[in-house]
């Protein structure tokens, strides 16, 4: 039983204590302990079929579409094993084994079960079998993006895909390529299919950025690069703030950008000229996507 709440606090160390708690410094060493390795971002969760914005401890529900901008990707699938049942109401569940590469499990892994993702039992397809009968895996895949706001693209969040949206995310990125888009400028509207009894994600191109719009983004990207391997787990956590840019000095919808008629034919014209077969895309979004 720890005596602190009688002891006598040393001047000097009550005038530490009192310069950290208005500098809002902490200590590394409490917070390895006391974090519990929790998740240091903002971030995107997808519980019960609805899209919540979950930060510091609050969670604010935004619907079943959310408007974003996809600013990074982990080139790696990553993995996660639960030994325990699936509860949906459970938040922030820690799994027992996960890996960020899809290699080998991450140092912080409470459980490995393997020393390589390659040799683990939980990684073969028909480790598990789904309530219909289909071959599954008992480590779930998933892809790790980074995204902001699409009307203030100033805050990084993690949305974290499972394998049920992975394949919507391929033939997504597959057409802004066909098209010559990249993600950095569209607003990309996350949904939810409808025709099924869990949350899968779905994707669709639902406008581009302004020119402005553009440079907040590419600004973000520049500025908050090591962020945004760490969101997307490309890095190890350093426990630093979540990292944000100036804010915007147009209004939120001037971010967005609205063609004229005669852009957009001109765009209709010069892409159905130059349109590739989805075939000939496959092999090139291996590169992004795994296979």
């Amino acid at each position: 039983m720890s005596n602190l709440t009688t002891m006598q606090v040393p001047a000097h160390i009550a005038a530490r204590v009192a310069a950290r708690q208005q500098g809002g410094a902490n200590s590394a060493v409490l917070d390895s302990v006391l974090s519990g390795g929790k998740f240091p971002y903002p971030k995107i969760s997808i519980r019960a079929g609805r899209f919540r914005l979950v930060e510091d401890g609050s969670e604010a529900t935004v619907g079943i579409t959310l408007p974003v901008v996809i600013v990074g990707a982990n080139p790696h699938v990553s993995k996660t094993f639960y030994a325990r049942p699936y509860d949906p109401n459970a938040v922030d569940a820690r799994p027992d084994c996960f890996s960020n590469d899809g290699i080998v499990p991450d140092p912080s892994a409470q459980f490995p079960v393997s020393k390589s993702c390659s040799s683990c039992p939980n990684n073969v397809l028909g480790s598990k079998i789904t309530p219909s009968g289909a071959k599954s895996k008992l480590c779930g895949d998933q892809r790790h993006l980074a995204v902001v706001p699409a009307a203030d693209p100033t805050k990084l969040y993690a949305l974290s895909i499972p394998v049920s949206g992975m394949k919507g995310l391929r033939e997504y990125f597959q057409q802004l390529r066909n098209f010559g888009f990249q993600p950095e400028e569209v607003v990309t509207e996350l949904g939810f299919d409808d025709s099924t009894s869990y949350p899968r994600v779905t994707f669709r191109h639902a406008g581009f950025l302004s020119t402005d719009g553009i440079a907040q983004v590419e600004t973000l990207q520049r500025e908050s690069a090591e962020q945004i391997k760490e969101v997307t787990r490309v890095k190890p956590l350093s426990g630093a703030e979540q990292a944000t840019i100036s804010a915007p000095s147009a209004p939120a919808a001037a971010l967005l950008a609205t063609p004229t008629a005669a852009e957009e034919a001109a765009v209709e014209a010069d892409i159905s000229e130059d349109v590739e077969t989805s075939e000939s895309l496959n092999d090139k979004l291996d590169d992004l996507f795994g296979s």
